[in-house]
């Protein structure tokens, strides 16, 4: 099977999608909209407001046929040993069309569990604003879309490591910032940085059925883990902890302590 991915135009020619047209309840907090590169005044003009969507199902692999013609220019899709073209795995998606016309895209997530609760750890107690670089492993490029970075930036977001800084200032939550290929600046929700988790005791990573040569090692360490909550890579309501071997164990939030963000030590100003 060949893979090509194709970016561009939100809805394909000659598929058959039905969408779905519906309400949707905006965050009630600015930064989370600015978060997803919406602008800073239609940001505030929205928080908390119920909008119209569209909502895009979800489309499982090889469920339509496409025309190679006119292939589906914002979509990936699958060439077939003979050549024909189907669809891959489309997520779902939500389109909300501002007063002008232009669409952006929403978090799915936001359809079901909303946004994620502001984790204390992540805030800094500072006097004076600051700023430093960390290291990013980005999620899918469907969930950098989601947050209305462009196709291009979002293809070359997936590969591989990417540095973005971060920038506190008092009384406010940690803004973090990518800087895409073009040199563009786009913003990135800030609970998407590395955290740093206190993993629970041996028992604990034994009743998240980790082998015991593995809980022994890892119970009550802190360590390093990638969560972009609501996103296609990673666990619902657990991280996924490596253990230096290959091993990726999966291992439920409710039972860690998230202590930190980012690749160190706090930094304080």
């Amino acid at each position: 099977m060949k893979k090509a991915a194709i970016y561009g135009r939100e809805t394909p020619q000659g598929a058959s999608m039905s969408s779905q047209e519906g309400e949707l309840t905006l965050p009630s907090d600015c930064f989370r909209l600015e978060e997803i590169n919406l602008p800073q005044e239609m940001s505030a003009s929205l928080t908390g407001q119920n909008v119209a969507v569209e909502v895009l199902p979800e489309v499982p692999p090889m469920a339509l046929r496409l025309d190679l013609d006119d292939p589906p220019d914002g979509l990936p899709m699958l060439i077939d040993e003979q050549g024909v073209a189907w669809n891959d795995h489309w997520p779902v998606r939500v389109l909300f069309t501002d007063p002008d016309g232009r669409v952006w895209r929403l978090p799915r997530h936001w359809l079901s569990g909303g946004v994620s609760p502001v984790i204390e750890a992540s805030r800094y107690e500072v006097t004076h604003e600051a700023s430093w670089l960390e290291i990013l492993h980005p999620p899918t490029w469907w969930d950098l879309c989601d947050i209305n970075i462009s196709d291009k930036s979002a293809s070359e977001g997936t590969r591989g490591i990417a540095h973005i800084e971060v920038s506190v200032v008092p009384g406010e939550v940690p803004k973090a910032f990518w800087r895409g290929p073009s040199g563009h600046l786009w913003r990135i929700p800030h609970d998407w940085r590395r955290r740093r988790i206190k993993l629970p005791d041996c028992d604990g990573l034994l009743r998240n059925n980790l082998p015991q040569d593995i809980a022994e090692e890892f119970g009550g360490r802190i360590v390093a883990v990638n969560y972009h909550p609501g996103s296609l890579c990673c666990l619902h309501d657990g991280y996924r902890v490596r253990d230096g071997r290959g091993g990726r164990w999966p291992v439920r939030a409710a039972d860690c302590v998230v202590v930190g963000f980012g690749d160190e030590t706090e930094r304080f100003a």
